[in-house]
């Protein structure tokens, strides 16, 4: 594979320049790849509800936030 320093503007720049067929080419080898997604890790949802508990976050808010996130497409796949 090779390797090439290139930066953020740099990416743009190159992207900006195509025409609508080749952007959907691109988007869609992102999402085909799940480029984007790949440095995200769910944290467990007793670390998430803590961190706002800390934060002074009501009972109530640190329930339905708990609910939601265990009914979220995150953390149902």
């Amino acid at each position: 594979m090779l390797a090439l320093p290139i930066s953020e503007n740099q990416i743009v720049q190159l992207i900006s320049q195509l025409d609508l067929v080749s952007l959907e080419k691109v988007r869609k080898a992102i999402v085909k790849k799940e480029a984007y997604f790949k440095r995200f890790q769910k944290a467990p949802i007793d670390e998430i509800v803590q961190d706002f508990k800390s934060e002074g976050y009501s009972s109530d808010f640190l329930a339905d936030l708990e609910d939601g996130l265990k009914k979220s497409r995150t953390y149902t796949k």
